[in-house]
């Protein structure tokens, strides 16, 4: 088990009532027909979109966004994909994608979530997904669960999301309808095998730094990407990787701030930095040179975390007493 894993459990009193592993789904004997709903549980997701079990890259590997679907029993249902996601590749997209490259995929949550799948599943070699969603969510609006016979046949939701609720600083179920959605296809390329040296892509949601600050009645789970979430070069060095691809909306756009420290630290011990976007597919297949700018100091006023760092906490009404994020 990992360090963050052992770390979330206590924190959190331990709620699904074992510190044991999970069982392993790519070896616990069942028979999924690739259904989106048989890979619902935070279990089954938290393995899916997480690296090799013997990955030097497991201990970075975010609970705490699976952790809250079972602790809130959270809903997700399938959503559709993006159209900038689904547009056809340029010939050569992926090929760069090799054993010694970090990527950072750093959009909105859900297409992080989407354009990752897309280079593990066409990408020479497969990767490996890593989530960087350090933040905890808020409960579900809906108390009544869904009935086993009400997942079949069920529409996606419209892509984009238009159930955003204004009242959370991130709202993530866009992120684990995306991570449900694609569990399938996820769960068949990795039936495959993916090695452990295969490259690792952190999954990042760009909304973390950019989230207004919550008012009273508010839910504020803002966060930042720290040191912790990220190996450092002299780890990265001793596994090979000596290129880290930035992959945000546009190459006009600079690296988020949270990113810039990492990203100076590689390129001070000798790696080479590229970009990829989003919005511009030919990058895809030859992404540009990357100068980071510099280093930004996050903890402060600028980027505040709330008072329970990215795990939420309802920010209180004056009239309900004091406390609360911010």
């Amino acid at each position: 088990m990992s360090p963050r894993w052992s770390k979330l459990l206590e924190r959190l009193g331990n709620p699904f009532g074992t510190a044991e592993a999970a069982p392993d789904i790519f070896s616990d004997g069942r028979v999924r027909q690739g259904l989106w709903h048989e890979f619902r549980d935070w279990e089954a997701l938290f393995q899916l979109f997480g690296p090799a079990a013997d990955s030097p890259w497991q201990a970075f590997h975010c609970p705490t966004l699976f952790a809250a679907i079972d602790r809130l029993r959270l809903q997700p249902r399938p959503t559709e994909i993006a159209p900038e996601i689904r547009d056809p590749k340029p010939p050569g997209a992926w090929q760069w994608l090799g054993p010694d490259c970090l990527v950072l995929v750093d959009l909105q949550g859900a297409l992080s979530v989407q354009l990752a799948v897309r280079m593990l599943t066409e990408g020479p070699v497969g990767a490996q997904l890593i989530s960087a969603f350090d933040h905890w969510p808020a409960a579900n609006p809906m108390r009544r669960p869904f009935s086993e016979s009400s997942y079949l046949g069920m529409a996606p939701l419209p892509w984009p999301p238009s159930q955003v609720d204004a009242s959370v600083a991130i709202d993530s179920m866009d992120v684990i309808n995306s991570m449900i959605t694609l569990a399938p296809r996820v769960y068949q390329r990795r039936q495959l095998g993916i090695a452990a040296d295969a490259p690792g892509i952190w999954l990042c949601d760009n909304r973390r730094l950019v989230a207004n600050k919550p008012g009273p009645g508010d839910f504020d789970n803002r966060y930042y990407i720290d040191e912790s979430i990220l190996p450092g070069p002299a780890l990265l060095a001793q596994h090979k990787v000596s290129r880290v691809v930035y992959v945000n909306q546009n190459t006009q756009n600079d690296a988020s701030d949270d990113l810039r420290s990492f990203l100076n630290q590689c390129r001070g011990g000798g790696m080479s930095l590229s970009q990829m976007a989003l919005e511009q597919p030919e990058t895809w297949a030859v992404p540009l040179p990357l100068v980071p700018g510099p280093s930004v100091r996050l903890s402060g006023l600028k980027y505040p975390k709330s008072q329970v760092g990215g795990f939420g906490v309802k920010v209180p009404v004056p009239s309900e007493g004091s406390g609360g994020g911010g």
